[in-house]
């Protein structure tokens, strides 16, 4: 079975901390720190389930989401929208 590192990008981006093409690397459970230019836990907690599911997925569209998609962090004032995608980093068949 494949394995995946899922990459959450930020494509527009109201946050101070948070730029447009700032992203967030999931590997398995993990965060990627060497990959990941920041980290927002409310965002992080928002999107997670996404993330840990694009890692999972042998087809994202089982669980009704195409391979490239969007989400946006859920604060307001300081909203992020996210590109999430993924690629192949083992393709253990």
């Amino acid at each position: 079975m494949p394995t995946y590192k899922v990459i959450a990008r930020a494509k527009d981006s109201r946050c101070p901390h948070v730029k447009e093409g700032d992203k967030m690397v999931i590997e398995g459970t993990m965060v990627n720190l060497k990959e990941t230019d920041s980290l927002c836990t409310v965002a992080l907690g928002a999107i997670q389930y996404s993330l840990f599911m694009m890692g999972k997925a042998k087809d994202p569209k089982d669980f009704g989401r195409p391979d490239v998609y969007t989400l946006q962090c859920p604060d307001a004032e300081t909203r992020v929208v996210f590109e999430i995608s993924r690629t192949v980093v083992n393709d253990e068949r």
